[in-house]
């Protein structure tokens, strides 16, 4: 029972304003449209209760959308009045994301939710709030209470037991698609590890910035963006080996549904969807016409707080990216790439005065230092994937070294082992990225190599300016020195860690060093290739010029061989190359270009058993990475090169046709100045 204070009836439980949200309809007799309209969408008598929250009036009144912050004094005239909302986590849940799926919804109030809907309206299941949008995962209860308001609703119990409290908040939107059980273990997969015998690495998963036992912390996890779980769900789901997937259809499924929950999450946190007016932000979805005219009075919220970007953003970003960049579509990876860089931009990640943040300037706190090593972390793994992205798209750089200014990243061991960190056992470090390898980690092994590949990328396009000529011979044997550097450094490496462990304790790194010396050394050689050589296939095919009789044409040659070798060092230690998939495909494909150009110039220059013996090498080693991770352009690049090996071996069999589809084939992918590389 509700008392009337004047105008306004006041519920006296909740102090909350009584009112009807009536839809205004046109007068007279339904038309048959009309009803045939009303039946197909569901609105009939019957379907109307599970259906209110979805089929609210998209015409919100400014007093309707103010409603949910207002006081709970009921006092109608300033409720009216207040023009500006005070911050994002205000709005309403009357305009909520588009729902995930066409499945009617499963209404439950917003008190047991927890969340800061409109009173008297029901939240659907499927369907995160805006507090989640813009706020990270708060954990204030003890794990038990987390899910006590799914047991509540009468799930069962294998539904609804979550080990890990930070993915508890996703949890009701994945019913039907996943437990709570099945979440947890492809967290689990998330942050397993290469060799586990218990569960399959994630090929996506090129590190963890983020400490495994900060998230999964029973009691008090990090707090964290329901965005970036759910893209680390999404991830894990690619490729997580478990019984869930192996039915037709469940994975796409499944990775549909977590990518949909993803951006729903993603979508009022990203900063392209606000602009800043005068006195605040605005949506932008708020600015756009509705060109069918159903929606002409639709209200443009301003608020006094904008979008508020953390690392967490960053790394959803750049899963985002990784992933895609490693499916079919490779050219929809640039929206989130583009999105990635201008965030860290923004936020001044490139820089230690931007990963420093507000913080005091003696302020050396364990929290602090930990949230300041994840948004350096972060910054080092961009880094690494401008450098990738950029040889694999034949693109310049968006992070080039000379902006960038940030502190060497901790060691793996120090990061990822301890439960709290020991200021003592920090080590100094220095700016800027190392050049040497120094351990098993991606930062230790990874980055030094793609510091090179940096350099050698701003050498090539300035080799190539149209119009300023240079001698460019000098910074050529800088990175030539180098890289000569970084190959002692991992023959250093080896000897100081045997692959031989004299321990139990050293096992793991004795496997892990196992893995990286033979890795590197292969990519090594295709940095001198690089160095050294055209990056294009279809152009060294056609070379008849100075190119192939030259001192860089040599060099190119001798690294060429020496790489195809090493694969077979790689393929003893890692016979399915699962070690490092995603990234290691394209160093692959450029470390074989010049033995293509031996084999096709073998009916010239004669039978060679050593270049056929590297083109079974690699012709293997592509073969065994599309089964690992499947690419479009190893098939293509496989198929050429197994084209031309065959015509070596049986040149009358082979017609002229035969040869020119073999071109055709490797000219989908140019390395040519303009030419995008991979991304098709």
């Amino acid at each position: 029972m509700c008392r009337a204070l004047g105008a306004m009836a006041t519920c006296p439980v909740l102090h909350h304003a009584c009112r009807y949200n009536r839809k205004v309809k046109k007068r007279g007799r339904k038309t048959n449209r009309d009803r045939q309209y009303n039946t197909s969408h569901g609105s009939g008598p019957e379907c109307r209760g599970s259906h209110s929250a979805s089929e609210a009036d998209p015409v919100v009144s400014a007093d309707i959308e103010v409603l949910s912050s207002s006081s709970s004094s009921g006092d109608a005239e300033q409720t009216q009045s207040h023009a500006i909302s005070r911050g994002p986590q205000e709005i309403d849940g009357v305009q909520r994301a588009v729902p995930l799926s066409n499945k009617p919804p499963e209404p439950y109030s917003a008190s047991d939710q927890g969340h800061g809907g409109v009173v008297g309206e029901s939240l659907p299941l499927h369907d995160p709030s805006w507090t989640d949008f813009m706020s990270p995962v708060t954990f204030n209860a003890s794990p038990s209470a987390a899910t006590s308001h799914f047991s509540s609703k009468g799930s069962l119990r294998g539904e609804t037991e979550c080990r890990y409290p930070c993915i508890s908040t996703l949890i009701p939107f994945l019913k039907g698609f996943l437990t709570a059980a099945e979440t947890c273990d492809l967290l689990d997969t998330y942050f397993a590890d290469y060799g586990n015998t218990s569960r399959l690495h994630c090929p996506y998963v090129l590190t963890a910035v983020i400490r495994k036992r900060s998230l999964l912390h029973a009691v008090k996890p990090r707090n964290t963006s329901p965005a970036l779980l759910a893209t680390m769900l999404w991830a894990a789901a690619q490729t997580a080996d478990s019984q869930i997937y192996h039915r037709p259809g469940s994975r796409e499924r499944i990775t549909n549904r977590l990518y949909s929950l993803a951006l729903s999450y993603l979508q009022r946190r990203d900063m392209d969807s606000w602009h800043r007016v005068h006195g605040g932000w605005q949506l932008e979805e708020d600015s756009i016409l509705d060109l069918d005219g159903k929606e002409w009075n639709k209200p443009q919220r301003t608020f006094e707080a904008g979008p508020r970007p953390t690392v967490d953003d960053i790394l959803t970003f750049a899963l985002l990216t990784i992933v895609t960049s490693g499916g079919e579509f490779k050219a929809d990876c640039l929206k989130w790439w583009t999105k990635t860089v201008g965030l860290v931009r923004h936020l001044g990640y490139n820089t230690e005065l931007g990963i420093a943040g507000d913080a005091q300037l003696h302020d050396d706190s364990l929290a602090l230092i930990e949230e300041q090593e994840e948004r350096r972390r972060g910054f080092w793994l961009i880094y690494i994937l401008d450098r990738h992205l950029a040889l694999s798209y034949n693109r310049p750089l968006h992070l080039p070294d000379s902006e960038c200014h940030v502190l060497q990243p901790l060691p793996e061991d120090i990061w990822q082992d301890d439960d709290t960190f020991i200021l003592d056992a920090i080590p100094h470090r220095t700016f800027g990225p190392p050049v040497t390898i120094s351990g098993t980690g991606l930062f230790d092994s990874f980055l030094p190599l793609m510091a090179i590949l940096g350099d050698i990328i701003e050498l090539r396009f300035r080799r190539h300016h149209p119009r300023i000529k240079m001698d460019v011979s000098a910074t050529q044997d800088c990175i030539e020195k180098t890289l000569m550097e970084c190959e002692q450094s991992i023959i250093e490496f080896s000897n100081a860690n045997p692959t031989t462990p004299g321990t139990a304790t050293q096992a793991p790194l004795a496997k892990r060093a196992k893995l990286v010396i033979p890795y590197a050394t292969y990519i090594i050689k295709v940095l001198y290739i690089l160095l050294h050589g055209e990056w294009d296939a279809i152009s060294m095919l056609e070379d008849d010029g100075d190119w192939i009789s030259s001192f860089n044409f040599s060099q190119c040659a001798s690294n060429s061989i020496a790489a195809a070798q090493s694969i077979t060092d790689i393929l003893a230690v890692d016979p399915e190359l699962s070690y490092m998939p995603y990234l290691f495909g394209i160093y692959l494909f450029h470390g074989s270009f010049v033995i293509l150009l031996f084999a096709e110039r073998m009916p010239q220059i004669g039978p060679n058993a050593s270049v056929e013996q590297a083109c079974e090498l690699i012709i293997r080693a592509h073969e065994v990475s599309i089964v690992t991770l499947s690419t479009e352009f190893q098939k293509a690049f496989r198929k050429a090169f197994r084209s031309i090996l065959y015509s070596v071996r049986q040149p009358g069999a082979v017609e002229p046709e035969f040869r020119a589809l073999c071109k055709e084939v490797l000219s989908r992918y140019r390395w040519t100045m303009g030419q995008k590389g991979l991304c098709l």
